[in-house]
């Protein structure tokens, strides 16, 4: 991002310029609409702001006007990273990948406790930043202070997920919505707090009544709830026959010794328990059978993929014709360094083109104006007179 406090006009020119004017959330057959660039373009900024995006031959560019001159390259909207675990950046390269979710969960466990000095974080944050990223959507815990002075100090917007975990009392208590973690960080920070969401962190490690209740709370507030979702078969046997490597890991740890298996998929026990609608986003969906594809567009909930994340955890591949195709509203996120090698959003977007011959131009929705949709940001995606000047270079292999 062009700093804010920076008031001189910039010019940033581009063999095209996909500035996404016009396009709104997308889905079913709308993903796959041509997209319209502008070649031989520039951005003009000032402030950390858009002015207009301009064909180049009609900018009158002022002496000692800075100009740069980005190549043979097509400029898009900065990408939204609609999930990520950022206070997890300590642990990259350090859990097991390829083993099966709950092999990678214990890897993971063994390494919560650590003490770690946020540089992890701030190179994560930085790296972000640099690929283009201009919001991320991301699961919050105690460090989440920290994440936020992070992100912000590098130009991006965050939307925190504060992750209710374990089998906890419902959490109405005097209207405030906030896990016992996180509440003590935000009641002082309320300009904080204005971006943050009750979550949970799934099905099987969230009591169902304070799911409920953090679905009720976003819901009233007009914030979105996320939810982990069908990430993995270990997932969809402890919910279905309560046994299973899962279900082992977790017993007499985070399950409340009251905790009923409802002998439900996970898709079908979000329903029960009245999860699922607009302003929901379900994240990751790869055990997904037909029905549930249909019944999850029928919701008018959300769906954030991170193909790179479930490849590496091994626990399959999401079927992301039939979600695009289906009405679905669809958006990119990385997981965090804990399940993937780096943060940059774009890479989803490469991975599912190059191996699911996915659209390019479905893709770069999924990566600006449906992230922004699924969550809850007004003004974002587009590179629009006033908005924030946060752009990307699209990747060669997604060229449209």
């Amino acid at each position: 991002m062009l700093q804010e406090h920076d008031d001189r006009l910039r010019v940033i020119r581009a063999r095209t310029i996909l500035d996404m004017l016009g396009e709104r959330p997308a889905t079913g057959r709308d993903l796959f609409r041509p997209l319209r660039g502008l070649d031989n373009a520039a951005l003009l900024v000032r402030g950390g702001r858009v002015l207009d995006v301009l064909p180049w031959k009609s900018v009158r560019v002022p002496a000692a006007t800075p100009v740069t001159d980005m190549g043979d390259v097509t400029l898009m909207p900065g990408c939204i990273n609609a999930h990520c675990h950022l206070q997890l950046s300590h642990t990259a390269g350090r859990t097991l990948f390829g083993a099966g979710f709950t092999a990678w969960l214990r890897s993971l466990i063994a390494l919560l406790r650590e003490e770690h000095d946020g540089t992890a974080l701030a190179l994560a944050c930085r790296d972000m930043a640099a690929a283009g990223t201009a919001h991320v959507g991301d699961y919050a815990g105690d460090g989440l202070l920290a994440v936020d002075a992070a992100v912000r100090a590098n130009g991006m917007g965050v939307t925190h997920f504060c992750e209710w975990f374990g089998g906890q009392a419902p959490f109405i208590d005097g209207g405030r919505p906030w896990p016992p973690r996180c509440r003590a960080l935000l009641e002082p920070r309320p300009e904080v707090a204005a971006h943050c969401a009750p979550a949970g962190h799934a099905l099987y490690s969230t009591d169902a009544r304070v799911l409920q209740d953090a679905r009720q709370w976003c819901r009233l507030m007009g914030r979105p709830f996320a939810l982990h979702l069908a990430e993995s078969e270990d997932e969809t046997r402890l919910l279905l026959d309560g046994e299973g490597p899962l279900w082992d890991c977790y017993r007499g740890m985070v399950l409340p010794e009251d905790w009923a298996v409802p002998h439900l998929r996970p898709v079908a026990y979000a329903r029960r328990l009245g999860l699922l609608g607009p302003g929901t986003l379900a994240v990751h969906g790869v055990q997904l059978e037909p029905a549930e594809v249909e019944a999850l567009a029928a919701s008018g909930s959300a769906l954030c993929l991170c193909p790179r994340s479930n490849e590496h955890l091994a626990v399959g591949t999401a079927p992301v014709a039939s979600l695009l195709e289906s009405g679905l509203l669809c958006c990119l996120g990385t997981d965090g360094l804990s399940s993937n090698t780096d943060l940059d959003v774009r890479r989803e977007a490469v991975f599912l083109r190059e191996t699911l011959d996915v659209a390019p131009q479905a893709l770069i929705r999924c990566l600006t104006v449906n992230g922004a949709a699924a969550l809850g940001l007004a003004g974002h995606g587009r590179l629009e007179p006033g908005s924030r000047a946060v752009f990307s270079v699209l990747p060669g292999s997604l060229s449209v």
